[in-house]
């Protein structure tokens, strides 16, 4: 397999075509954003032939581990060419650009997944589920006053990101670094909307971003970018507001809070609305997957003031199945510590139970996907029952939420 790292000359246009031949971009202006989108991240490319037939894209960022952010690689992108198809080529690429991210230094990698399944071979877990929303937004019932918004365009993308990569961020919440990611993700909307509010210096502070369509909707909220709780509520205002025209729009569930708490009439809603356009839906399901590419960093990350829990964990990690040289993974025994100082070090000790897990398990319940207990049902751990319990406890952690699209 001839892999070799992205050169814009001999790549970009390949790219192009390959990202129209899976059905990501359409028209000249949304692949003409794929160079932005390229700035600031790491891509590799497999050639057949002298030309490239699938591209692996790498986005730095960060991912918030209750207070501590850990450095972030962002699977931004996996594509093969209909002739690339079934010869191992996005794996592997995918594998090679884990590899170079770990390298990096970074300590944690994310996606989102076109299929559950396909980067469990890699070593992802699957996330929380997000929960979506679609009503009528004039039953959004939000006592704030309502303050008339800025309007918020393409061209503020330096501002969208600036303020985007500084919001409040849940546990599990993701920043990614380039701006040009943010810039080829608001020119990709399409019909887009975007309402927001500036500082008395002019400042973007909270906005919402999302596309439209006709003129009663559905709208979707694609980007929900707040510093406090009074700038969250001021922006559903904000949305309730758009009730006088629009009939129908759907938000993914901001961490932290449970949207239908502040809708009116919901039974009504879902029964008026049944099968037509704007029809009443909360549906859930999860989009994304993660998995820990160093184990020690990660358990850093974790501040826990009861009582300590140390064990060894035996860790199998299937990415190694596609590396052959270098970083082939995070296979191995650790000790852990889980304390108001945690910590991992390879290495075994008798002492202590054993938790036989995979990097897919352990990164679910480690970030507070599913607790241990349950994991051991559905997933790669077994523990005795006194360990998971232990885990149970002292990884009690809220539900992680990216709170943006992958």
């Amino acid at each position: 397999m001839d892999i070799q790292p992205y050169v814009a000359e001999r790549d970009l246009a390949a790219i192009g075509r390959i990202w129209r031949e899976v059905g990501w971009v359409d028209s000249d202006e949304q692949v003409a954003a794929i160079e932005h989108f390229l700035v600031g991240s790491a891509c590799s490319v497999v050639l057949v032939a002298g030309e490239a037939e699938c591209a692996v894209l790498t986005t730095p960022g960060a991912i918030r581990y209750q207070d501590v952010d850990l450095d972030l690689s962002v699977v931004s992108g996996v594509t093969t060419s209909l002739i690339g198809r079934k010869q191992g080529l996005a794996t592997r690429l995918t594998a090679h650009m884990l590899a170079q991210a770990a390298n990096e230094g970074a300590a944690v990698s994310i996606l989102g997944m076109f299929e559950q399944g396909f980067y469990n071979l890699l070593g992802f877990g699957s996330g929380s589920y997000e929960h979506h929303l679609r009503f009528d937004p004039a039953t959004l019932d939000v006592d704030v006053p309502y303050r008339p918004p800025i309007r918020v365009t393409r061209d503020d993308w330096e501002a969208v990101h600036a303020t985007f990569a500084n919001r409040y961020r849940h546990h599990g919440g993701v920043t990614i670094s380039p701006p040009g990611f943010t810039r080829a993700d608001m020119i990709w909307t399409e019909k887009p909307f975007g309402l927001g509010y500036r500082s008395e210096d002019g400042q973007l502070t909270h906005f919402l971003w999302g596309r439209s369509k006709g003129e009663f909707g559905p709208y979707r909220v694609t980007m929900l970018s707040y510093h406090n709780q009074h700038q969250l509520l001021e922006l559903l205002k904000l949305v309730s507001v758009l009730g006088d025209q629009v009939r129908s729009i759907e938000i993914t569930e901001p961490a932290g809070i449970q949207l239908q708490d502040l809708l009116r009439h919901v039974v009504r809603q879902e029964v008026v609305t049944a099968k037509s356009e704007h029809e009443f839906r909360h549906s859930s399901g999860t989009w994304w997957q993660l998995r820990m590419l160093d184990i020690p960093a990660c358990v850093a990350a974790l501040s826990y003031s009861g009582p300590p829990v140390r064990f060894v964990a035996e860790v199998t990690d299937p990415v190694a199945k596609y590396l052959e040289d270098g970083w082939t993974g995070v296979s191995g025994s650790y000790v852990i510590t889980i304390g108001e100082t945690s910590s991992a070090e390879l290495g075994e000790d008798d002492r202590l139970p054993v938790l036989e897990t995979s990097v897919n398990a352990l990164s679910r319940t480690w970030f507070g996907v599913r607790a241990a207990s349950s994991l051991a049902l559905t997933d790669d751990i077994k523990g005795s029952p006194e360990l998971l319990a232990d885990l149970d406890r002292a990884l009690a952690l809220p539900q992680p939420h990216p709170g943006m699209f992958l």
